[in-house]
């Protein structure tokens, strides 16, 4: 049998593209491109080395003069601040959850007015109407992940076949965010998301045809590799994706647990603290907006082959008239661009990650 660290290929292809180019004296020019397949899924992500030159078009600094006018245009209006959403935000049924709603310190959930899965829940994450990137605190995730589990927990208890879910975030208008007001997202429903199924069920394909679990063989394979490996915090694993599906993304691993209602207070810890640093990383590297989604398998434990997983991402910066990132070439043919690789963004974090080791 082949040793593990084999089963996880990182596979990739070379291309080149020719042609003349204007922006060097129409001189013949030979451009190589680098195509990354995920081990798992076979997603592509494409990195071209010149287009170093065109992130500042692509990605421009926010413009946080524009921004700070946002922010204060919409926080007298928003229903989330001082206290408002006490009046204006909706309610479970008393017997599901008594007095509606879940509340811890500075965090509160409560039902989406405008649900897309049978269980679609808000959580209020904190007071301050607008945060930068470096100041979204462990604690105030900490709080997030506590009440996000145990409304989990009343809803499977409550229904049974009700036992997929995943954590998501959109910050700010250009991650999808409808609101300023920094929160969370909870989907669950009988069936999983489409990405969901996909990570299932391809997990399960690797079990059989392998006969161990994808996540511990990658976690292994990563970490002997050593160059999009981050760190390990209380057992979840930090990494950064060989081909990855957002910019700049980040990935964390729970070898040990299966579903959410495996997690306990440590689990939770881990993760809020993770959260927060690389939060702090991407403002150092200038961005201002990202989306996260935390996936786990069947709350009743029957994915066996399935690990906990989150992508963590950066999207396009608050500008005025800012442009999507986000176009034909990942929505529609399911491909990535890769900007900053996965081995310079790892090495990036890795050092901001020593401090959470040593706690």
């Amino acid at each position: 049998m082949k040793n593990k660290m084999e089963r996880v290929k990182f596979v990739s292809k070379k291309l080149v593209a020719t042609f003349s180019n204007p922006l060097k004296d129409n001189l013949l020019d030979n451009q190589e491109i680098e195509v990354r397949f995920d081990p798992l899924l076979e997603h592509q992500s494409v990195f071209n080395p010149d287009l170093k030159d065109k992130i500042s078009i692509l990605f421009p600094e926010t413009d946080y003069e524009y921004l700070e006018k946002v922010v204060g245009e919409t926080r007298n209006k928003c229903f989330l601040c001082d206290g408002k959403w006490e009046h204006t935000t909706p309610r479970y049924p008393e017997e599901f959850i008594p007095g509606g709603r879940l509340i811890k310190n500075e965090t509160v959930l409560f039902p989406n007015l405008f649900p897309l899965f049978g269980y679609h829940a808000v959580i209020m994450l904190g007071e301050k109407h607008f945060r930068t990137l470096d100041d979204f605190p462990p604690s105030l995730f900490l709080d997030a992940f506590d009440v996000s589990v145990e409304f989990m927990r009343r809803c499977f208890e409550h229904d049974p076949a009700v036992k997929y879910f995943t954590i998501n975030a959109n910050y700010l208008f250009p991650a999808g965010s409808s609101v300023v007001h920094p929160h969370l997202q909870i989907i669950g429903g009988r069936l999983p998301t489409t990405h969901q199924k996909l990570l299932i069920d391809r997990s399960q394909i690797y079990f059989e045809k392998n006969g161990s679990i994808y996540w511990d063989d990658l976690v292994r394979s990563e970490k002997e590799i050593g160059r999009r490996w981050i760190a390990e915090v209380s057992g979840i694993h930090w990494l950064t994706p060989y081909s990855p599906v957002g910019q700049n993304e980040v990935q964390a691993i729970w070898p040990g647990k299966r579903h959410f209602l495996e997690w306990d207070r440590e689990d939770m810890k881990a993760i809020a603290g993770g959260i927060s640093e690389i939060l702090k990383t991407y403002r150092e590297m200038k961005f201002s907006t990202f989306n996260f989604s935390i996936y786990s398998g069947a709350l009743d434990g029957s994915d066996k082959s399935f690990r906990c997983m989150m992508r963590l991402i950066t999207r396009q910066n608050v500008v005025p008239n800012h442009r999507t990132d986000d176009y034909y070439f990942q929505k529609l043919l399911g491909n990535e661009i890769i900007l900053i690789t996965p081995e310079n963004l790892a090495a990036t974090l890795s050092a901001r990650f020593e401090t959470l080791i040593i706690q």
